[in-house]
Order: structure tokens, then sequence, then C-alpha cells
């Protein structure tokens, strides 16, 4: 069992984790609000302007041919999947979630990939299971424009349009309320719904906006290729930008989530180590008191010994001085010897020095002259004396009586029987 210390301890280091989650869930709370309101102001947009691309690709337009970010290529060699994570942790499964799904999806592919990250955390984990990491982002800000994200939106056009890559994904976490985010995997390039038999890859796949239905004629100036030059790109960076604009909302959300969760499993805990350090100090308190009972007893049993050793001793008759303590008083004075120095009255018990001189003072030097007093002559010699007057007289004539005959075992019993020198 732990110390009080160290459970204090620990009480101490959980206390000041739950000042560090607490602060965390507030600026979480204050930030998931300003994420969700870009997210879903610009989720419209960006859903039509992928229901606009989609139409384009299903129009053939006559005579245009398609631009080649449309185009859609039958040999796949090599794949490029842009992982979205976060720069901090302490978001509960967020991270993990999305780099499981990327994987997931990666090996279902089963074709070489290429991984570019958004994120301390993602690149971080795919360095670390040796995954193949071409180039990796991150410092996004809090308010992410078209500007942040156009040199990763460049670098995939890029390498799509050059072949060294024949399909792109976006994998990223979809916000779907506070409380549930989903990762999901998003066909970016071609700009074209993926299709696969594969049906575990197909449930990582985000659905993409059904095409109208109609048949729309477009008309483009000054000429269809310019339009498409500009929109297409365009529109290429947008699906980027609402996937790390999903992916942001996400984060706060599972952050405010995981922290406000660990704050309340801080304050139980608190609580849990607070009960066993009250046991722990309550155990050192019994110990502690055992220790000074049992000193206590064997210090008694010393002392209860020594008391029968010297209660046992016999007073010897040539008047030898016998231990100076009131269970075993003094031998019985000779008569001649009495009449010199008297009897120690002391003996007595509640009769100290002061009073002992008073009786003294009175013509009561021995102890036959106490065992022959009256508690009317005891007073009147108390009071002579200034003295304040003795509860315990009414027993003194009788204890004297036993230091007469000279029965010390007798006076101690009597005396043991006696509760503050007098009888119950």
């Amino acid at each position: 069992m732990a110390t009080a210390r160290e459970v204090k301890k620990r009480i101490r280091s959980v206390k000041n984790i739950s000042q560090i989650t607490r602060a965390l869930e507030a600026v979480s709370a204050s930030r998931v609000r300003k994420a969700q309101a870009r997210v879903l102001a610009s989720r419209a947009f960006a859903e039509k302007a992928w229901e606009i691309l989609l139409n384009v690709q299903s129009t053939a337009t006559k005579g245009v041919p398609l631009h080649p970010l449309l185009t859609a290529r039958e040999d796949l060699k090599q794949v490029m999947i842009v992982l979205i994570t976060s720069d901090r942790g302490l978001a509960g499964a967020y991270n993990t979630n999305i780099v499981r799904v990327a994987m997931r999806f990666a090996e279902r592919l089963g074709k070489p990939v290429r991984f570019v990250t958004i994120g301390k955390k993602g690149r971080d984990s795919l360095i670390r299971i040796g995954a193949n990491v071409v180039a990796e982002f991150s410092g996004m800000p809090a308010d992410p424009t078209i500007a942040n994200i156009a040199p990763i939106a460049r670098l995939a056009i890029d390498e799509f349009l050059s072949g060294q890559v024949d399909d792109v994904f976006i994998a990223y976490t979809d916000f779907i309320n506070t409380l549930t985010q989903r990762p999901v995997v998003l066909s970016w390039l071609p700009l074209l719904p993926y299709a696969t038999e594969d049906m575990v890859a197909a449930e990582m796949l985000k659905k993409v906006p059904d095409v109208s239905a109609g048949t729309s004629s477009y008309e483009y100036e000054p000429d269809p290729a310019a339009i498409l030059d500009e929109i297409v790109p365009r529109f290429t960076q947008l699906q980027l930008y609402q996937a790390l604009l999903e992916s942001q909302a996400s984060e706060h959300s599972a952050r405010m989530v995981a922290m406000r969760n660990a704050s309340d499993n801080a304050v139980q805990l608190m609580g849990d180590l607070t009960l066993v350090y009250n046991k722990a100090r309550q155990a050192a308190i019994t110990a502690e008191i055992l220790d000074i009972v049992g000193g206590s007893e064997a210090l008694q049993d010393s002392i209860d010994k020594l008391a029968d050793e010297i209660v046992a001793h016999k007073p010897g008759t040539n008047g030898a001085s016998q231990p100076a303590v009131r269970a075993a008083a003094p031998a019985k004075s000779s008569p001649r010897s009495a009449k010199k120095s008297g009897d120690d009255l002391t003996v007595v018990e509640g009769i100290g020095p002061k009073m002992s001189a008073a009786l003294v003072a009175a013509g009561i030097d021995s102890f036959a002259k106490l065992a022959e007093s009256t508690e009317e002559q005891i007073k009147n010699a108390i009071e002579t004396a200034g003295l304040r007057f003795a509860p315990s007289l009414t027993t003194w004539a009788k204890q004297a009586g036993f230091a007469l005959r000279g029965d010390w075992v007798g006076l101690k019993d009597y005396q043991d029987k006696l509760t503050g020198g007098r009888e119950e």
C-alpha cells in the first residue's frame, strides 16, 4: 500500500493535470464554434462545385476536350494519398483513426502509395511505420485560406499531370457533429467519382453528390478551353480546402470532448485517491498509537515487576532504611526510636509533607497516635496549621493501624481499593 506522502503527491499531480485539461477544453470550445461556422458555410459551395465538375465531365461538351484533371487513367501504377491530421495531440482517437483508415485503404489498393502529410501527428505516425512520405506540411493557421493550401494543391496537381502518380486521394476526418466525426477517403484527382469492386475500400470512400438530372448545355465565353483551364484548378484547390476545414472542425470537437472526459476522470480519480490517502493516514496514526500503547504496556510491566519485588522483600529488624515508596513503607519503629524521631506519616495516602508537619505540630507524630485519633482531632490539627480540609482523613486512622502492625501488604491492598484516598 502506498504511503500517505506518495498518495498526496499523486493527488497534486492529478490536480495539476486537470487544470491543463480544463484549459484545453475551454480553448477547443471557443475554437470549435468558429471552425463549425466555417465548414458549414463552405460545405454547400464545395458540394455544388463538385457537382458542376461531374456535370461537365458527364456531358462531355461537344468538340471540347476534357481537362487533364478530369481525365481518368486506365492503368494505375502509383497512387498518392494526402493525409490530414493535427499538429498536436490530446484529441482522443482523432489522429489514430484517420491514420488507420489511410493505411488500410492504401493496403486495399494494392499499388505503391506515396504520402503527403498535413500535420505533425500524421507525419510522425507514417515515418514510424516506414511509409513512403514524399512531403509534409505543418503549422497550418487556425483560420486557413486558399493561399495556405495552394502549395499542397500545386504539388499534387504537378505530380498527377507529370504522370508520377495516376490517382490522388485525400484522407481526412469528415465533421458530422460535435460528438461524431467520421474518417473518410475522398477521390481527388482526377476529379471523378472513384469506382472500386472492393467493398472494404468502398466503405472508406466519401459519398459524392448526385449529378443533377437534365440535359443542361454549357456555353463558354471566351472559349471552353480557357474557362476549364481556369475553374478546374480552382475547384481542385477548393476540394482540399474543404477537407482541411472539415478536419479542423473535427479536431477541435474531438479535443473538446476528450478534455472534458479527462477532466471528469481527473475529478473522480482525485476522489478515489483522497479516500486512499485518508486510509493511509489513518493507518499511520493507528500504527503510532499502537507503538505508544505497546511501549506504555512494556513500561507498566517493568514497574509492576519492580513493585512486586519491593513488596515481596521483608523489612529488616536492625533499623535499616527501606525503599522510599508508598507501597513499601518503612518498618515499624520501636517505641524508643519513635520518641526520638517519630514515624513517617507520609506513608498514609492523603498525607503529604505539609500535612505531616501539621499533625506532628499537634502532637500526632506516630502511627499509634494517628490510629487512636478521632476525625475531630485530626480536623482541629489541620485547621490550626491553616491547611485546607483533606477529604481522605476518614481513612487515615485505619491506614495508620496497618502501619502500626507492620502489615505493609495489607496497607497496599487497602490503598489500592481507595479512590482519591477515600473508600467507595
